[in-house]
């Protein structure tokens, strides 16, 4: 059994729930065996703790070895954004069952990093999807088997994420993602309300995406908004320097909003953020203002002829590292951000000839 523990609030209306679950091995019978024989990304052992913060009603922020995963929850099913680390997915499935007892319908998968992911297989075989028809397949090309109708929760991802999985392996087929899509949104209504799944190209990777609960006034954001540390930007996956701070002007400009005239810092959008507490438009603005003032310090020091040994040594994320990290954090984020700058002139250069 679970054992549960209330603390004190961090905010007046704020409950954090601290839930303690260990799954004896019989709760993996309901898993499809290629999951029990370890089919799924390499699991160890969980911290066994899963913080809850109710955001707004049918809303919950769990926290699972420091990643944030969103619930959404109705009288339709669960929606889940994210799905944390692979070892602690067994704690973050009985939390989610303590929040409600509908299927999880629809796991949405942010990126493809395997700290965000991991734990896909685990819930999505824990799921359920709302085709349940045999005779719907016929309107289905994605050639799914009739004994396996029902059974999964659908993955919501781009493209780009499902090719990432499949090239990181270890995932079975079924819990790859089965909803695809390359254009600017990927939209659908659950719950009461308009669910909006957009892409942010070339920020952290080529694939991420944002996820906006129309009704809620919630916005969960991936891997492009981390307040606790410098972005993370995977030059090789296609991420950059200007693609995350476009992303950030977007959830500025487009999906998190604020009360006007700003009488006290409590009203507007709810924004949960990958890593660290829940945050407002305030919290976005004042991170989106450090990625462009870092980018533009490194746009300055290559206009004027500095290698990237040289703009290293400018130290151009000073005064930004005793809040989002200093030593090798800084310094990764400064190589991302001129490899990705350089990368840019060159193909305009080209474009140019």
């Amino acid at each position: 059994m679970a054992s549960l523990q209330f603390l004190m609030p961090m905010a007046p209306t704020a409950v954090v729930l601290l839930l303690t679950a260990s799954l004896s091995p019989t709760a993996w019978a309901a898993a499809p065996p290629s999951l029990q024989a370890g089919a799924a990304p390499a699991a160890g052992t969980g911290s066994g703790a899963v913080s809850v913060l109710p955001v707004v009603p049918g809303i919950d922020m769990l926290t699972v070895d420091g990643v944030n995963v969103a619930v959404n929850s109705g009288p339709e099913g669960a929606i889940v954004v994210d799905t944390g680390p692979a070892s602690a997915a067994p704690e973050l499935l009985a939390a989610i069952k303590h929040i409600t007892q509908q299927p999880i319908r629809y796991v949405i998968d942010t990126s493809g990093d395997p700290d965000l992911i991991g734990g896909d297989p685990q819930l999505v075989a824990a799921g359920q999807s709302l085709i349940t028809d045999p005779g719907t397949l016929a309107l289905s090309p994605r050639g799914v088997t009739d004994q396996n109708v029902g059974r999964y929760a659908p993955i919501v991802a781009t493209q780009e994420v499902l090719t990432q999985m499949i090239q990181q392996g270890g995932y079975p087929s079924w819990a790859l993602p089965t909803e695809v899509f390359d254009r600017p949104q990927y939209q659908f209504y659950m719950n009461g309300q308009a669910i909006a799944v957009i892409r942010e190209p070339s920020a952290h990777s080529d694939g991420d995406t944002v996820v906006r609960f129309e009704r809620s006034d919630v916005v969960v954001t991936g891997d492009i908004f981390d307040i606790e540390h410098f972005p993370v930007i995977d030059v090789a996956q296609g991420g950059s320097i200007q693609g995350e701070v476009d992303a950030l002007n977007q959830l500025l400009n487009t999906l998190v909003f604020t009360s006007t005239p700003i009488i006290e810092d409590v009203a507007g959008t709810m924004v949960i953020p990958v890593h660290g507490p829940l945050c407002n438009q305030a919290d976005v603005l004042t991170y989106r203002d450090m990625v462009a003032n870092v980018r533009n310090r490194i746009e300055y020091l290559i206009d004027h002829g500095r290698n990237l040994s040289q703009v290293e040594a400018a130290d151009p994320t000073q005064g930004y590292e005793s809040r989002y990290g200093e030593g090798s954090a800084a310094t990764a984020f400064v190589e991302a951000a001129y490899k990705s700058l350089m990368a840019s002139r060159s193909h305009r250069h080209a474009a140019e000839e």
